[in-house]
C-alpha cells in the first residue's frame, strides 16, 4: 500500500517509508501523554526523519513540550472557532535544512503568489465548454489509478492504486476528477472532516500532457462550492512550496497562507517544502 494508516490511541497516523515521515491527525480526543512516546518509538524502530501532526489548540502545548515546534496555523481550524495547528518534530536534524536554492524558491513563490491575490474567483475565467467535473466514485478509481500511473510513470513507488483509493474512502475522503471527452485529465481527493467542519484537499494529479493549463483553477473553483453542501467552514491544502502554478491559483481564489512545513513529503524523485493554505466560507 502506498502509505500504511492505523489508528494508534484514537489518532488517525499515516506512516511510511517513501515520506520517511509520520503524519497523525484527529487527535482532539487523544491521550498525547500516552500517544507521543508511542509515535516517538515508531518513528525510532521505523527511521522515520520527521513527525508532523495537525492539532487544536488544547494540544499544542503538550506536543511543544515534547519538542514538537508549529511550522503552520489555521486560525478557527476546527468548527471554526479554534485555531488548528500542524506542528513538527525532525527526528533527523538534518531533515529540518533546505539549500540555499531551495529558500530563495520558496521566497520567490510566496512573493508571487501573496501578488496574484484575489478576494474572490474571477468570474470571467470560465471553465472550457468540452469540460466537465463530477464527484468519482468506486468504479472511476481503475481511471484514478491510471491518471496516477501516467503523472508518475518514472516514480512507480509514488502511484496510489484501487485499494488505496477504497480504503481512503472508508476514511470520508471523496473524489473529484476533471474531463475532456470522456478522458480524466485532472482529479482531487477531499479528506472531509464532519465533526471538525473541515475538509483538505489532499491530492492534485494532473495528465502529464495537460500541465501548465492551470486546470486544477476549475477544480478548486468547484471544491469550494461544495463546502456548503458538507457544512465545512474551512477548506485547506498543502502545496509545494516551489510550485509557482498551484500557489498561485489558491492565492487567486482568496485562500490564505498559513506557514511552510518543511521538507514535508517527496514528490517524484525530490523532497519538498509545502506550504498551507486555507479559505474560510464565511
Amino acid at each position: 500500500m502506498f502509505e500504511k494508516i492505523e489508528n494508534i490511541e484514537g489518532a488517525l497516523v499515516y506512516h511510511g517509508n517513501m515520506h520517511n515521515r509520520i503524519y497523525f491527525t484527529d487527535a482532539d480526543n487523544t491521550d498525547l501523554n500516552t500517544f507521543v512516546p508511542k509515535i516517538k518509538a515508531l518513528a525510532k524502530q521505523r527511521n522515520y526523519e520527521k513527525i508532523l501532526g495537525r492539532a487544536p489548540e488544547s494540544a499544542r502545548g503538550v506536543l511543544q513540550s515534547n519538542g514538537f515546534t508549529v511550522e503552520a496555523k489555521i486560525p478557527g481550524l476546527y468548527n471554526g472557532s479554534i485555531d488548528g495547528y500542524f506542528l513538527a518534530d525532525y527526528v533527523k536534524k538534518e531533515r529540518h535544512i533546505n539549500d540555499e536554492k531551495s529558500r530563495k524558491t520558496i521566497d520567490s513563490v510566496k512573493t508571487i503568489a501573496f501578488a496574484a491575490s484575489k478576494p474572490q474567483t474571477d468570474p470571467h475565467f470560465s471553465i472550457p465548454s468540452k469540460t466537465t467535473i463530477r464527484e468519482l466514485d468506486a468504479k472511476d478509481f481503475p481511471l484514478l489509478e491510471e491518471l496516477h500511473r501516467k503523472a508518475y510513470k518514472y516514480h512507480p513507488d509514488q502511484i496510489k492504486d484501487v485499494e488505496y483509493f477504497l480504503t481512503l474512502q472508508k476514511l470520508d475522503h471523496s473524489f473529484y476528477g476533471l474531463f475532456e471527452n470522456n478522458e480524466l485529465l485532472v482529479s482531487a481527493i477531499l479528506d472531509i472532516h464532519i465533526h471538525e467542519s473541515n475538509m483538505e484537499i489532499v491530492d492534485f494529479v494532473t495528465h502529464p500532457d495537460y500541465r501548465g493549463q492551470n486546470l486544477s483553477y476549475f477544480l478548486v473553483q468547484d471544491i469550494k462550492k461544495q463546502m456548503k453542501s458538507t457544512g465545512c467552514k474551512t477548506v485547506y491544502a498543502m502545496v509545494r512550496a516551489t510550485s509557482y502554478g498551484l500557489n498561485i491559483t489558491f492565492s487567486k481564489h482568496g485562500f490564505t497562507f498559513a506557514g511552510t512545513l518543511t521538507n514535508n513529503c517527496m514528490v517524484r524523485n525530490t523532497m519538498e517544502s509545502m506550504n498551507v493554505w486555507y479559505y474560510k466560507n464565511e
